[in-house]
């Protein structure tokens, strides 16, 4: 009898049908979150912008009242808190990552167990993340370019959080993939 050769990649990752599944659902999750987060209603989106307008008044001893359409606003240093400041593309693919990557070295309902808190600690990681970042960008209000230096700090602080959360959760769950095969 024939046995069949499966590729090195196939069989290096050799994924396994609750794996797979469970990695479309989130990635699917994360394609519905994203295409909704563009249309939700003011009423939500200031559910969603409390914690970071809360830390950032905590944090500077200012308030920043809510204006419908616009987001969380600091008369009196000229900036906001705004639906872009949420960093929910972050919170998508910090899930996506966490669960495409790890479920698999968990069985049975521990998958489950897994991929609820993947999506409960992407979603506390980003928000403290994006209160990092607003926290951090605003004594750069007065620099020139600030845009700029408000992008390439978030993109510092998000790469540096996904890297950070991957070693950690690759830590906690036993090392490579690789290693046990």
């Amino acid at each position: 009898m024939k046995t069949l050769i499966l590729p090195a990649w196939i069989q290096a990752f050799r994924p396994r049908m609750p794996d797979v599944l469970l990695g479309a659902l989130a990635l699917a999750l994360g394609a519905v979150t994203l295409i909704g987060y563009d249309s939700i209603d003011d009423s939500v989106l200031r559910v969603l912008l409390w914690p970071h307008a809360k830390i950032t008044e905590a944090f500077y001893n200012i308030t920043l009242p809510y204006q419908n359409g616009v987001g969380y606003v600091a008369l009196e240093m000229d900036f906001i808190i705004g639906p872009a400041c949420m960093g929910i593309r972050f919170i998508v693919m910090l899930f996506s990552m966490t669960v495409c990557v790890f479920v698999r070295r968990f069985r049975s309902y521990h998958k489950i167990v897994f991929f609820t808190l993947s999506l409960v600690g992407s979603i506390v990681v980003g928000v403290i993340a994006s209160c990092v970042r607003i926290i951090g960008s605003i004594p750069l209000l007065s620099s020139g370019q600030f845009t700029v230096t408000h992008a390439g700090t978030g993109v510092a602080i998000y790469l540096i959080t996904l890297v950070g959360i991957y070693i950690l959760i690759n830590r906690a769950t036993g090392g490579s993939v690789y290693e046990k095969q």
